[in-house]
């Protein structure tokens, strides 16, 4: 089983998005920062990635592509979560889109598209 991974360094959408999980039944982990996000990625292939694009530690883009090395993924779909798109999130976006299919989601989440997307991409524990 696969699980999401969500990583935000906002304590508040961290819960939101972790409780929707907990109530579809959706295998999932969380992290606030990116080191956390490396040492949750050991031993695991992710069905889906929300990723920040700005965590304290390292910017998304290059979290990303330090998942992919770690697991050797070939394939891992990732939602950004962006805030507003200020120049710093268009430059990690900018690194980040070439690389992989990208889908953004502007803060705040709507419920709708949480739903879909983990129905979409989640495994549901047994």
């Amino acid at each position: 089983m696969k699980p999401i991974l969500v990583i935000n360094d906002d304590s508040k959408l961290l819960g939101e998005i972790s409780s929707v999980l907990r109530e579809g039944g959706y295998y999932h982990l969380i992290a606030s920062s990116g080191s956390e996000a490396m040492t949750l990625a050991s031993g695991y292939d992710f069905a889906l990635v929300l990723l920040d694009l700005k965590l304290p530690d390292i910017d998304g883009d290059a979290l990303y592509d330090k998942l992919l090395l770690a697991e050797s993924h070939y394939d891992l779909p990732i939602v950004a979560l962006i805030d507003g798109l200020d120049a710093e999130e268009v430059k990690v976006i900018n690194r980040l889109v070439p690389k992989r299919a990208v889908t953004l989601f502007s803060k705040p989440l709507q419920r709708e598209w949480l739903d879909e997307l983990f129905a979409r991409y989640g495994h549901k524990k047994r």
